[in-house]
């Protein structure tokens, strides 16, 4: 067949997808009677029966399941048609491939797939050589190896529908939590129960789990970047230890600690990480308890500085020989800084196989707050995953927290250390070991292989890795790393198998990417709603009253603000409305009265009859427009900052006889002085 015919039948199956055209095997499609094509080689028909049996093996009997069978052909018909497309002994290789665990994976399989390639023109046979017939051998064996690749592929395509499913409720999720971003933690909401009755509560945002973050100092300000909301612990790289005068010294730069106020800020705890993989330093501390309480001390005082609560233990390439003394330090370091401050805790970092048994856990168990299992470096002479979830036995997460469950040690007790970064190996000749490379950032990776670069994923592993060829096609190196969707099944191990949580090493490796952060908000950040009471949500029925009970009520309410303003109610009164009025209708008098004593002066001088009384009145009009005045102010019920409010919070009034005492020392001064002061000086004019 000419490569020109190749084409033109992939184009008419390719129709064939599109449109729902059935064709029955074993006869010629029914075509209009002015068409007419011939009948489709072998080849053609065997791609034909490949897309049939996948789509076939979707058709569901229960209605229920339509939905889902909707999912799975629009998969195949809008992502995987134009790969369905192979010959009898593509399907042969693809049932090779898909028998490795690698490939058992949706991504990897149109990776797989697109190797084949839609409109793959194979070299024409020679045109002397007959070309063989297909037999009833041939033919059984085409349907097996057909059955064989439709019952690996269905696995495979059905994952990829939960993965649909999971992400739409991930989405949900992170829209949720994200519409709780920047709330003042004293709002409070209120929720309808009924047309009358609803409930107050405030929301926040906590984990499920301890999370903690590491932070290097050499991040710089790759912390402006952090969601510290999924974050429940800061763990800050950046101290020293000398093991020889065991003083604490730092690292880094004081800029450096902006991070650290960051987190602090944002509520997160903070914990000091001593990082030494320098083995004379370390076996000097550990050979001299002299030093080891020097260390304490040093270390409670920088604990206090940064207001830290937590210290966390990285001692790598421990021996066997040092198995007691590690144990006695951490006891020591323990005791000694909880003399300090009892809430002081300390962590400790494991390794994921610890051959030489240089970590004695149940010694150290009641020193310990977290044991934090190391699954960030590189083991082994395979290419791998620095954390893979199955599979190695030395080195997986199940099978490491399983030998450290025999120890005794309770599961919140571990913490599972998951890196951002990958590990570069180079692959070995055939027979031959790899050859662990070097370790590479989340954030490098990404960069370094878009979006459009197929990863392949190891499912029992649950890690991704990325085939680097050469120029001559031979893989010479793998990326191995995780990505959010390997980081999820392990998040889940966590939470399913009660650990103690997770830690990040680092932070900032993944620096302009927040799929990473995503997933973590998605699997352990939760809201937490705290009820707070119940109240109506329309005012009761209005209750007639006489005048007399009116004015009951009245004066209870006030015999109560005598003795706790704060306890009454606005509805529990009607004075905002009288008290008011009054000292309307008092500054008008004084104001009247003001005037008539002026005019009176005036017109008929000192001599006036009614000066005396008028002064009289006027004082006395005074004093009780000041009173009203104050009493209208107090029982306000647009000033709650000065008087009355149904909201405790802001409820800082005095009681009321606090005021009326305020108010009368006032007028007493005022009598006083008119009659020590004023009327005397009035007497005083009247003398001739």
């Amino acid at each position: 067949m000419s490569p020109s015919r190749k084409i033109a039948l992939c184009t008419f199956l390719f129709l064939i997808l599109s449109t729902g055209i059935t064709v029955t095997y074993g006869q010629q499609p029914k075509m209009p009677e002015k068409a007419s094509l011939p009948k489709p080689p072998e080849d053609a028909e065997a791609k034909t029966k490949l897309i049939k049996k996948i789509l076939n093996a979707f058709k569901f009997r229960k209605n229920a399941r339509a939905r889902e069978q909707e999912r799975i052909i629009a998969i195949i018909n809008q992502v995987l048609s134009d790969s369905l497309v192979v010959t009898n002994r593509d399907i042969q290789l693809l049932n090779e491939e898909l028998s490795k665990t690698e490939n058992q994976h949706f991504d990897s399989l149109v990776a797989l797939l697109n190797t084949f390639g839609c409109c793959r023109v194979p070299p024409p046979p020679p045109t002397d050589t007959p070309q063989p017939a297909t037999d009833a051998g041939s033919a059984s064996g085409s349907e097996n190896d057909l059955n064989a690749l439709v019952n690996k592929m269905l696995p495979i395509l059905q994952q990829k529908t939960d993965l649909a499913q999971s992400e739409k409720a991930k989405q949900e999720k992170l829209k949720q939590v994200r519409a709780v971003y920047g709330r003042p933690g004293d709002q409070v909401d209120t929720l309808a129960l009924s047309d009358s009755t609803g409930v107050r509560y405030t929301l926040d945002l906590t984990q499920k789990v301890n999370v903690t973050g590491i932070h290097p100092y050499w991040m710089g300000d790759k912390f402006l970047n952090y969601n510290f909301i999924a974050l429940t612990t800061f763990g800050f790289l950046g101290y020293t230890m000398d093991g020889k005068t065991g003083f604490v010294k730092p690292a880094f730069k004081e800029g450096d600690l902006k991070a650290v106020q960051a987190a602090r800020t944002a509520g997160c705890n903070i914990q000091l990480i001593i990082s030494d993989k320098n083995t004379a330093n370390i076996n000097a501390l550990l050979q001299h308890p002299e030093v080891q309480l020097i260390f304490a001390d040093t270390l409670a005082r920088v604990l206090a500085q940064q207001n830290a609560t937590a210290v966390t233990i990285y001692f790598q390439q421990l021996t066997g020989k040092q198995r007691q003394a590690f144990s006695h330090f951490i006891s020591t370091l323990s005791s000694q800084l909880r003399t300090y401050n009892i809430n002081y805790a300390v962590n400790v970092v494991i390794p994921s196989f610890d051959k030489d048994l240089a970590y004695d856990l149940k010694a150290m168990n009641t020193a310990v707050t977290f044991f934090m299992i190391d699954f960030s470096r590189a083991s082994g002479h395979n290419a791998g995953a620095l954390a893979p979830l199955k599979g190695n036995p030395a080195q997986s997460i199940d099978a490491t927290v399983a030998r450290y469950l025999q120890r005794d040690i309770p599961p919140a007790k571990f913490v599972l250390m998951l890196p951002y970064y990958g590990a570069v190996w180079k692959k070995g000749l055939p027979g031959q070991p790899d050859g662990f490379s070097n370790y590479i950032s989340y954030r490098e990776i990404k960069a370094r292989y878009p979006v459009d670069t197929v990863a392949l994923y190891d499912e029992t592993a649950s890690s991704a890795f990325i085939e680097v060829k050469n120029t001559a096609g031979e893989v010479a190196e793998e990326i191995w790393f995780d990505d959010a969707s390997t980081l999820g099944p392990k998040y889940d191990y966590v939470l399913n198998n009660d650990l103690g949580g997770v830690a990040i090493w680092t932070l900032g490796a993944d620096d302009g990417y927040a799929d990473l952060w995503d997933e973590l908000v998605d699997k352990f950040v939760v809201m937490d709603t705290v009820y707070l009471d119940t109240i109506r949500l329309i005012p009761p029925a209005p209750v007639h009253l006489t005048f007399w009970q009116k004015v009951k009520r009245e004066l209870n309410a006030y015999h109560q603000m005598f003795k706790d303003p704060c306890s009454v109610k606005t509805t529990d009164y009607a004075g905002d409305h009288y008290f008011p009025i009054a000292a309307i209708v008092l500054a008008c008098l004084t104001l009247a009265t003001a005037i008539f004593y002026v005019a009176g002066i005036r017109s008929n001088g000192d001599e006036w009859k009614l000066k005396k009384k008028t002064l009289v009145l006027l004082m006395i009009l005074v004093h009780l427009m000041v009173i009203t005045s104050a009493m209208a102010i107090f029982l306000s019920k647009h000033l709650p900052w000065l008087g009355i409010t149904d909201n405790p919070e802001q409820c800082h009034s005095i009681p009321l006889n606090s005021l009326l005492i305020i108010l009368a020392i006032g007028v007493l001064v005022g009598i006083i002085g008119t009659r020590f002061i004023l009327l005397p000086l009035l007497k005083r004019d009247e003398v001739p």
